[in-house]
């Protein structure tokens, strides 16, 4: 187990996986450089004692495996909803008059825009100083103290919760919650958000899904069983620079009027060149 804080700043030891894979990395390569070699069929790791196998995504976040095209829609439109000239001036974006294709005309704007939207997330990342990003997570961890670091998810099977996942290489933290702590961080690392959902806003200001990153980019876990979990999560958010959260939606399960302005919550960011983030922690 590495320890990745000196002695005593938290009273603890926080582990971070120290697995082959996450100690060699891919290569040292980037996100927009590296090769298939986490794509190799069949290939099995070991990363907080689950075995994972790799799929077409592979085991860490590509650029040649990001926004692959899918004509499928994550939802269809229910065409009484709309007025006929709103049905026709759509239809661009499918290949049938029923809308249930996307054309070949959508697709590839979808995936420009979403590769224009990961290059921006990745310049923004490179910008954030890895000893600002420790210093807020180290200052979090310390007015949560009910989070306990996890180096093995199978001692946290049936357990509901809240969770957070931390991606060092990007120096990014995801806060969740479940009932299932251990179901539900798998279902992240062998999930991938749906190629019509990849945006959340504009290319230059949405933020990367959490679904889009692999198991082997999590580096750390932290977690806690509790059943006050809208209370923590907001908690740590607020603590947190969003600068640092992939979060995109803020906590709680959001009902009543608070789900009707949800829109009104999503967490942007500005990612052109000129916006690179200038954080205080």
């Amino acid at each position: 187990m590495i320890n990745l804080f000196p002695p005593g700043i938290l009273g603890i030891d926080v582990p971070r996986c120290d697995c082959d894979q996450c100690i060699r990395g891919v290569e040292a390569t980037s996100p927009s450089t590296r090769t298939s070699a986490s794509r190799v069929p069949g290939l099995v790791v070991d990363h907080f004692g689950e075995r994972m196998r790799t799929g077409k995504y592979g085991h860490r976040l590509t650029r040649s495996t990001y926004a692959l095209p899918n004509k499928t829609p994550s939802s269809y439109d229910n065409r009484s909803n709309y007025s006929p000239r709103q049905w026709e001036t759509d239809g661009w974006v499918y290949e049938d008059e029923d809308h249930t294709r996307y054309s070949d005309a959508f697709c590839a704007q979808q995936r420009d825009e979403a590769l224009i939207n990961f290059d921006l997330n990745m310049e923004f990342f490179s910008q954030i100083p890895p000893a600002d990003f420790e210093a807020a997570l180290t200052k979090m961890l310390q007015k949560n103290k009910q989070l306990r670091p996890v180096s093995d998810l199978k001692d946290w099977t049936g357990d509901g919760g809240l969770y957070v996942m931390v991606f060092d290489e990007y120096r990014q933290v995801y806060v969740g919650q479940s009932g299932n702590i251990r179901a539900r961080i798998k279902k992240h690392w062998s999930g991938t958000k749906a190629f019509d959902r990849l945006l959340c806003g504009s290319p230059e200001e949405s933020v990367l899904s959490i679904d889009s990153f692999r198991c082997l980019d999590t580096t750390r876990i932290f977690a806690a069983r509790t059943t006050r979990v809208d209370v923590l999560e907001r908690r740590i958010l607020s603590t947190l620079p969003k600068e640092y959260v992939l979060n995109r939606v803020n906590g709680g399960r959001p009902d009543g009027l608070r789900l009707m302005l949800l829109g009104l919550e999503t967490n942007r960011r500005r990612l052109l060149p000129e916006c690179l983030p200038s954080i205080e922690t």
